[in-house]
């Protein structure tokens, strides 16, 4: 069984559902459910963290490493279909695809690991918009009538949503970045203009991570002075900030 199951379990196909399911919890998870707070409701703080200072710049950025992080993957699919499924069309988009002509895609334990990573990471994300709904933004405020939101993923860690946003990032960047994965075999990596791109993108995400994570204590800080006794139980019954039975 083992002998017949190895040709199966080492065909690049396996990552084409991988792949693309990383690629849409990518996408979802980096998109805002809703658009950025009025003025009056971020007025409502004094000093705004630098993230929100700049939250139109950040979404215009975060969209152009949203849409780099997703069209890596999209392209290793196309490149796997077009190489196991040879056709007119295959003929004609390898060439762009795989000027190299010889990259080898196989599935490998940390490609598999980063889509895992990625795809948890994004669906995470997903929960947390869902849960939130209209009190889900990018940066820190608080609504009119806001609700201390308590069920769902924020029952696990008061703050899922950079949780999972982190693991989303690392996801991307294992991807980008291990053997087999087709940036890394197509000789991406190694190209002036691919480097670049890997350096921007894997440097400005880690800094977004760096700059959400260090909200935390903040926005504990703002939940904390708005809801009063109903954050401090709150806080008692998940005091876990990122981590569970971590931190």
């Amino acid at each position: 069984m083992p002998l017949v199951l190895a040709p199966t379990l080492s065909t690049p196909l396996l990552k084409v559902p991988l792949l693309l399911a990383h690629a849409v919890c990518t996408y979802h998870g980096m998109t805002p459910p809703r658009p950025l707070p009025s003025p009056e409701e971020q007025q409502r703080f004094e000093n705004p963290d630098f993230a929100s200072r700049t939250m139109n710049v950040q979404v215009v950025l975060i969209t152009a490493s949203k849409w780099i992080c997703c069209s890596i993957p999209l392209a290793e699919v196309m490149a796997i279909v077009a190489q196991r499924f040879p056709s007119k069309i295959s003929d004609y988009v390898l060439p762009f695809l795989l000027p190299s002509g010889g990259a080898s895609l196989q599935i490998t334990p940390l490609s598999a690991a980063a889509c895992a990573l990625g795809i948890a990471g994004g669906l995470i994300r997903i929960w947390c918009h869902h849960t939130l709904g209209q009190y889900f933004t990018w940066s820190v405020s608080v609504q009119r009538e806001h609700k201390l939101v308590t069920s769902g993923p924020y029952a696990i860690v008061r703050h899922p949503s950079y949780t999972a946003w982190t693991a989303m990032c690392l996801g991307n960047f294992a991807l980008l970045l291990s053997k087999g994965s087709y940036f890394v075999e197509e000789g991406w990596l190694e190209a002036p203009s691919g480097k670049v791109t890997a350096s921007a993108v894997i440097g400005y995400l880690s800094f977004v991570t760096l700059q959400l994570l260090s909200r935390v204590p903040r926005e504990d800080a703002v939940l904390k002075k708005e809801f009063g006794q109903q954050w401090v139980e709150w806080s008692k019954r998940t005091p876990y900030r990122l981590i569970p039975y971590v931190y």
